[in-house]
C-alpha cells in the first residue's frame, strides 16, 4: 500500500539498500521501509538523506516535500509529472469564465455541505444554540451558488458560510476550550492555532494528489490566479477541510487527545509545542490511515484521492457543455445579426 512518509525527528538519517529504505539515529536501524510503498516523504530539515535515496524516489514517481519547524512547506521534488497536453489544458479552461464558474460552483458547494453535515452530527449532543437559523442561512447560501453567475460573488458566499460556520463552531467544543472566531496569521488561542496546523497538513495531501496526478497547481477556478500562492491547492482543499481535518481536531480536543499544556502562547502567537508536534503527527498519521465507515470504508487520505479525481472527472466532463454553450451564444449573436 502507499503511503505518506514523515520523518521530522532530529538526528535521523535516510540511505538506501537495495529496495528498502534504511532510517537510522545514532548509527542504530530504527525502521526499514519498502521504497516501493513511499508515494510522499515529507522531510524536516534536520534530517539527513542521501542523494541515491532522493534519486530512486524521484526516479520510480515519489514526491518529496521539505518542511520548516513549524511544518510549514518549504519546497517540493520529483513534481515534474505535468506534460505540455495536460497543462495547456488546464491553462485554457481554468481561465476560461463559464468553466471556471461552474467548477468554482462545485467547490463551495461541496465545502457549505461539509459545514452543514458537521454541524448537524454535533447538533444531537452538543445542542448549538440557534441551530435552525444556521441551518436556514447556509441553506440559503447553497441556493445562491446555484444562481450565481460570477466567481467573485462566489467568494463573497463561501466567505459568508465560512463565517456562519465559525460563528457557532466554539459550542461543539468541550471544556476547556474556547473559540468565537477564527482568527489566523498569528493564531491567537489554541483552537485556531491547530486548525491552521491540521490545514498545513492538508495542504501537502492536495498538493500530492495534484502533482501526481500531473496537474499545475498554480492555475485555480475560485481562488485567485496569481505569482504568491499555489490557487488550484487552495481550490481542492476546501473540498476537504470540514470532513477531513475539522473533524479530526474535534475528535483530538474532545476527547482531550490534545491538551491546554501542548500549546506554547507568546506575543508571538499560539503553536503547538515541540513535544506536541510529534504527538500530532503520530495522531494524524494513525487518522489517515485508518477506515472509516462514514467515508466508505476507506481511508482519510484514499478518500482525498478519490474525491480529487472525482473532482477532475467532473472538470473534464464540463468540456462539452462550456463548449456546446458557447457555440449556442455565437448562433445567437449570428442570428441577432441577420435578423
Amino acid at each position: 500500500m502507499l503511503e505518506t512518509l514523515y520523518v521530522m525527528t532530529p538526528g535521523i538519517s535516510i540511505r538506501q539498500d537495495g529496495g528498502l529504505l534504511i532510517l537510522e539515529k545514532d548509527h542504530s536501524i530504527i525502521k526499514e521501509i519498502p521504497m516501493a510503498t513511499v508515494s510522499n516523504l515529507v522531510l524536516g530539515r534536520t534530517i539527513q538523506i542521501s542523494t541515491q535515496v532522493m534519486f530512486s524516489l524521484v526516479k520510480q514517481g515519489s514526491l518529496i516535500q521539505f518542511v520548516d519547524n513549524k511544518y510549514q512547506l518549504v519546497g517540493t521534488l520529483g513534481d515534474e509529472h505535468t506534460t505540455l497536453q495536460r497543462l495547456l489544458w488546464q491553462a485554457e479552461h481554468f481561465q476560461n469564465p463559464d468553466f471556471a464558474l461552474e467548477g468554482a460552483k462545485y467547490i463551495v458547494r461541496r465545502k457549505v455541505k461539509g459545514q452543514l453535515s458537521l454541524l448537524q452530527q454535533y447538533k444531537k449532543s452538543k445542542g448549538i444554540p440557534n441551530y435552525e437559523a444556521i441551518q436556514r442561512t447556509m441553506q440559503a447560501l447553497l441556493k445562491r451558488v446555484d444562481r450565481t453567475q460570477k466567481v467573485d460573488t462566489l467568494r463573497g458566499i463561501e466567505g459568508l458560510a465560512s463565517r456562519t460556520y465559525f460563528s457557532v463552531l466554539g459550542h461543539v467544543l468541550s471544556e476547556p476550550w474556547e473559540f468565537t472566531s477564527r482568527k489566523r496569521h498569528p493564531s491567537p488561542d489554541p483552537v485556531n492555532a491547530i486548525l491552521s496546523f491540521g490545514y498545513s497538513f492538508l495542504e501537502r495531501e492536495v498538493r500530492a494528489c495534484l502533482l501526481t496526478a500531473g496537474l499545475d497547481v498554480r492555475i485555480g477556478v475560485l481562488h485567485s490566479t496569481n505569482n504568491r500562492k499555489d490557487s488550484f491547492v487552495y481550490d481542492v482543499m476546501d473540498i476537504f477541510r470540514q470532513d477531513i481535518i475539522d473533524r479530526f481536531v474535534l475528535k483530538l480536543l474532545n476527547r482531550h487527545m490534545i491538551g491546554p499544556e501542548d500549546f506554547d502562547i507568546s506575543e508571538r502567537g499560539c503553536y503547538l509545542s515541540k513535544e506536541a508536534n510529534r504527538k500530532w503527527v503520530e495522531l494524524y498519521e494513525s487518522y489517515m490511515t485508518t477506515e472509516l465507515s462514514r467515508l466508505g470504508d476507506r481511508t482519510p487520505r484514499k478518500w482525498i484521492q478519490r474525491e480529487t479525481q472525482a473532482f477532475m472527472s467532473y472538470l473534464k466532463s464540463l468540456d462539452e457543455a462550456v463548449v456546446a454553450r458557447e457555440c449556442e451564444n455565437i448562433l445567437n449573436t449570428y442570428r441577432l445579426i441577420h435578423m
